[in-house]
């Protein structure tokens, strides 16, 4: 049987939440009585998933991580979206907004950009099969449990799927810190694709040839720029800010 570790409190709840299928909730003896922790083995026992209480030095052992919080959820593995099923849920919607991600290949990077991305309203997360990281466990705890909510497709070609994505008529976007408009003082309104790249290599050739248009967020410091989790959440909000949302 394969299975994921899903760890930490947050990233259990939002999983069982999820469509997944959890094999076995696994928790630390003696955790303080918390909110959140009622509403885990309460959506355990709903879901008919086995609850196993071991000794700590035991889930200390279990764990891949150190931030389990004495709480973790043997799960099927991450269930990605096909591109097909996003593009067909964005063509439903009026003003979709996407994101393509373009060589991050640190997993908590992913996983704060995914976080942002559902918190944003963002509809489909976009990664290339290679020059990315995978959504593991690594990632969904620093999603927070976000990619459970959040469709995340896997597509063998970038640039393949920004040419699909203009004809449904969305404007792509790329971020660029050598790019002349600044992303506040550019229309952001409307279909929108956002492109970000890793901080080191940036946005490859054929995918920054193939935006529309090349935004960079405005740097004062001596910083040539920021971690590509914050950056998008800048620019993420200012979609948000033009469009009224927020």
């Amino acid at each position: 049987m394969r299975y994921e570790q899903v760890e930490g409190r947050r990233a259990v709840l939002e999983a069982l939440r999820g469509n997944r299928t959890g094999f076995e909730l696994i928790l630390a003896e003696g955790l303080r009585p918390a909110e959140v922790l009622e509403e885990i083995t309460a959506l355990a026992r709903r879901r008919k998933v086995p609850v196993t209480v071991l000794p700590r030095r035991e889930v200390d052992r279990l764990a891949v991580s150190e931030n389990h919080q004495g709480v973790i959820l043997r799960v099927e593995p991450y269930r990605y979206a096909t591109f097909r099923q996003v593009l067909r849920a964005l063509e439903e919607k009026e003003e979709p907004l996407v994101v393509l991600l373009d060589g991050i290949t640190d997993p908590r990077n992913l996983g704060s950009i995914a976080r942002t991305c559902e918190a944003g309203g963002v509809d489909a997360l976009v990664l290339p099969r290679s020059r990315s990281a995978p959504v593991t466990p690594v990632v969904f705890h620093a999603s927070a449990g976000a990619v459970e909510n959040l469709p995340v497709a896997t597509v063998p070609n970038l640039v393949s799927v920004m040419r699909e994505l203009k004809k449904l008529g969305i404007w792509v976007v790329g971020a660029d810190s050598r790019a002349r408009e600044s992303c506040f003082r550019t229309d952001l309104t409307g279909p929108l694709a956002v492109v970000l790249g890793s901080e080191g290599e940036g946005l490859h050739r054929l995918v920054r040839e193939n935006c529309d248009i090349l935004v960079k967020i405005p740097m004062l410091g001596k910083v040539g720029s920021l971690n590509v989790s914050v950056a998008a959440g800048i620019i993420l909000y200012e979609v948000l800010r033009q469009r009224g949302a927020v």
